[in-house]
């Protein structure tokens, strides 16, 4: 049973990778392969920001900003220069995400690192102990699958998304 629901937290985890990954293509057109890179170095900042005393949630608000301020510079400084040529938008940006990776390990961001437990304590799900924040990923992941779908098809703001997409 462990497999069972510590493959369904993780499957919630791989969703909202996939969540971003699918509205950067869909209103871009642009298969980001830099995405998960952008994801891991998210991580790293929030670390960073915790290392030098900031608290939990300012150290994610920042580093959220950092996220999308450098998904902001790859698409305008790199992307947009090899829009429309697909081999060049995947080598781009598959470049991109190679260089995040490397400067991750120049720094030595290599290995296991983990970001202190925000919500602590667990509950026992038939047999198996899972703690709080693997919850909460849980349902920030169904709730944000709800919000772009709710976004995107009964809001003007999704439907001008969609229309972005489709205007190809």
């Amino acid at each position: 049973m462990d497999l069972v629901i510590y493959g369904l937290i993780n499957a919630a985890t791989f969703t909202l990778l996939a969540l971003g990954f699918s509205l950067i293509y869909g209103v871009s057109r642009v298969a980001n392969f830099a995405h998960g890179a952008v994801y891991i170095l998210t991580g790293f900042v929030v670390w960073t920001f915790l290392k030098i005393g900031l608290n939990y949630p300012l150290a994610i608000i920042l580093s959220l900003g950092v996220s999308a301020l450098l998904g902001i510079g790859i698409y305008q400084g790199i992307l947009i220069r090899v829009r429309g040529i697909v081999a060049s938008e995947v080598i781009a940006s598959f470049a991109v995400g190679m260089g995040i990776i490397e400067l991750l390990k120049m720094v030595g961001f290599v290995g296991s690192f983990g970001n202190p437990i925000f919500v602590r304590g667990s509950v026992d799900l038939a047999g198996t102990t899972v703690d709080y924040q693997r919850l909460i990923v849980v349902g920030t992941a169904i709730a944000a699958v709800l919000f772009v779908f709710v976004l995107t098809r009964y809001t003007k703001a999704g439907l001008a998304l969609r229309g972005i997409a489709q205007d190809e």
